[in-house]
């Protein structure tokens, strides 16, 4: 009887020891599956803002216009619509020549060299084409600060 009761000692024992390192194994499962679990909605959430972000961004871009500051068509459509404005420099035009109307011999020649012709007043220029007997132009010039280019 001593022996069966040491039999059965001996299997209780061997019994919990399996339960114990059965229950051990269980709890690192479970504990690594909490933590994949978390990482997992960690980067959930930052992919989440992350796209928030880039539709912030692209729902500002389709709200804002952009305008060259000149274009009195371009701002006040933007107006009506009740969308932002980005003011943007005119590109450089350089297909194009700055002529007073006055100025028939700045006209025949962006005509010649077929160019478009923007007419201008003659503060915007920075060079005004005089001839050399036209005192006004001359005197226009200096006062203004201006180049001066002899027509003649």
């Amino acid at each position: 009887m001593a022996n069966r009761l040491l039999g059965i000692t001996m299997l209780c024992a061997l019994l919990c020891g399996a339960s114990a390192a059965r229950a051990e194994g269980l709890f690192e499962g479970l504990f690594d599956k909490a933590k994949g679990s978390a990482e997992r909605k960690a980067r959930d959430r930052v992919n989440q803002r992350i796209d928030q972000s880039i539709d912030k961004g692209i729902n500002k871009t389709e709200e804002t216009v952009q305008c060259v500051a000149t274009d009195q068509e371009c701002l006040k459509r933007a107006k009506e619509e009740g969308k932002q404005v980005t003011v943007v420099n005119a590109p450089p035009a350089t297909d194009s020549v700055k002529c007073v109307a006055t100025d028939t011999g700045c006209l025949k020649q962006a005509k010649a060299q077929g160019k478009k012709v923007e007419i201008v007043d003659e503060a915007e220029l920075d060079t005004l084409r005089c001839s050399v007997a036209d005192a006004d132009c001359l005197t226009r010039a200096k006062t203004m600060g201006k180049k001066v280019e002899i027509v003649d």
